[in-house]
């Protein structure tokens, strides 16, 4: 039986991970930064996940700012599927973000050659291929973001600075990479760590005014999907894959909840562009949406259907199936 370390389990996106490498047969090792969380994560997976196959899930201590811990929870495994991404904690400048995003993988890097593993594949991002707001036309995996893109906030420069270190090391010490590069992930909750699912729960909540940003929307079944279908096929070795090509605005979003939710009586209504220009010069989280508003770009999944066969759920199956979780959670108030 073929053995993995996935980094980071107690996330959204790794949690779906480790499901897909279970179901399929593997076993599986995750990080957590402390294991008190290990039994939690198990019953979750327990959802999804056959009892035979969840026994070949155990854990280890390490957390991706420090270097301790992640070669000895790595040692026997066949490969490492690079998850995880330390955030911060939102006070960072951008230089701090960046480095703290450096040195994670960095970290999960440099112990992958301590314990002999070659073969990795590493979550990025789309943040990793945005051109300028002014851009148009199809984007490839061969689109790097231009960190000295003055549009650009500290979290784009920092994943793509990650993705950067990632390549040079993999290219100093011959390892077989694989970066995915998902856009905006929704999709089933396992667990109340709700990450970017937050942003439909307000929608769900009744949000009314909703600013008109293009999203690319990566499932994050489909997602846990590709990283498995990278890891085993030769075909994506040293390759780049992006995971988001279909695209709903959040006013979509709204409209689809409002036909598909009628109890909830959700009203929803656009959000002008300026003022959306203007609510974020005082809303942080508003700033990155700004370039975002006048896209007409957009990127391409051509590479990951045609060399592994990947397949997506449609974009609206992905928020509908997202509501459909936190609603089951006892979220919607």
């Amino acid at each position: 039986m073929k053995k993995v370390v996935v980094s980071g389990g107690s996330g959204f996106v790794a949690s779906w991970v480790i499901a897909d490498f279970l179901n399929h047969g593997y076993a599986v090792t995750t990080s957590l930064r402390s294991l008190t969380k290990a039994d939690g994560i198990k019953r979750a997976l327990a959802r999804y996940v056959p009892a035979t196959a969840l026994a070949n899930l155990t854990f280890f201590v390490a957390d991706l700012t420090q270097p301790d811990g992640w070669a000895a929870g790595m040692a026997g495994a066949d490969g490492v599927i690079h998850v995880a991404s330390p955030l911060g904690h939102g006070t960072e400048s951008t230089d701090e973000l960046v480095r703290i995003a450096r040195d994670g993988v960095q970290n999960v890097f440099q112990a992958a050659v301590t314990a002999g593993i070659t073969r990795i594949v590493m979550t990025s991002s789309q943040a990793a291929s945005t051109p300028d707001s002014q851009v148009t036309g199809t984007l490839t995996e061969d689109f790097w973001t231009d960190p000295q893109n003055p549009e650009l906030d500290a979290y784009r420069i920092s994943k793509v600075t990650a993705e950067r270190t990632a390549w040079e090391l993999a290219a100093a010490h011959h390892l077989d990479l694989t970066t995915i590069l998902p856009g905006a992930i929704f999709g089933p909750v396992m667990t109340q760590n709700l990450s970017s699912n937050a942003i439909l729960l307000q929608l769900l909540q009744g949000q009314p005014a909703l600013p008109k940003v293009p999203l690319e929307i990566s499932d994050v079944r489909d997602l846990a999907t590709l990283h498995r279908l990278a890891f085993e096929q030769p075909v994506a070795s040293g390759k780049r894959y992006l995971a988001a090509s279909q695209t709903l605005t959040m006013l979509d979003v709204a409209r689809l909840y409002q036909r598909h939710f009628p109890q909830l009586h959700l009203h929803a209504r656009p959000l002008p562009n300026w003022a959306t220009r203007v609510a974020a010069k005082f809303i942080p989280s508003l700033r990155a949406l700004v370039p975002m508003l006048d896209r007409q770009y957009h990127h391409t999944t051509a590479a990951a259907e045609t060399d592994l066969g990947w397949q997506q759920h449609t974009p609206d199956d992905t928020v509908l199936a997202a509501a459909q979780r936190l609603i089951s959670l006892g979220l919607i108030k």
